[in-house]
């Protein structure tokens, strides 16, 4: 998985963070396969941090009216997309059960489909410090 909105496993994180809080609200543990993410919105911009513990290993900033992506830090995160694989099977299994699943596979199904617009990606220089392959490194 690159932190790039051309990346499927990517765009589904961040499907993942946008459901997130609904899903705790409805009583699924979104993080029950080992898949942590936080939100937190900036004034235009919403940060998404993920990983598979306390410590996020991917921070990024989000903002949908300009296709903005700032990536704060990327670290090596093997078996990312397993896990959010099975975060994503857990999720649906879990909706279906409480008859939820139409807004969750909506959500996961727009997240699959390729951008129709280009995004300007800005890797900030603390992450290219901590990371030198960043531009090209799969987490």
């Amino acid at each position: 998985m690159r932190a790039d909105t051309s990346d499927v496993a990517f765009r589904l994180l961040m499907a993942l963070g946008d459901l997130w809080e609904g899903l705790t609200d409805a009583g699924i543990d979104p993080s029950a396969k080992g898949l942590h993410i936080t939100q937190e919105y900036l004034g235009g911009y919403t940060r998404y941090c993920a990983g598979p513990g306390s410590h996020p290993r991917l921070v990024v900033e989000w903002n949908e009216s300009s296709r903005h992506l700032r990536v704060i830090r990327c670290e090596p995160w093997p078996g990312a997309e397993a896990t959010i694989s099975a975060t994503v099977a857990f999720i649906r299994n879990e909706a279906r059960s409480r008859g939820i699943s139409d807004i969750v596979d909506r959500t996961l199904v727009a997240a699959c489909k390729e951008p129709d617009r280009p995004t300007r990606r800005t890797v900030l220089a603390a992450a290219v410090q901590a990371n030198p392959a960043l531009a090209t490194r799969r987490v």
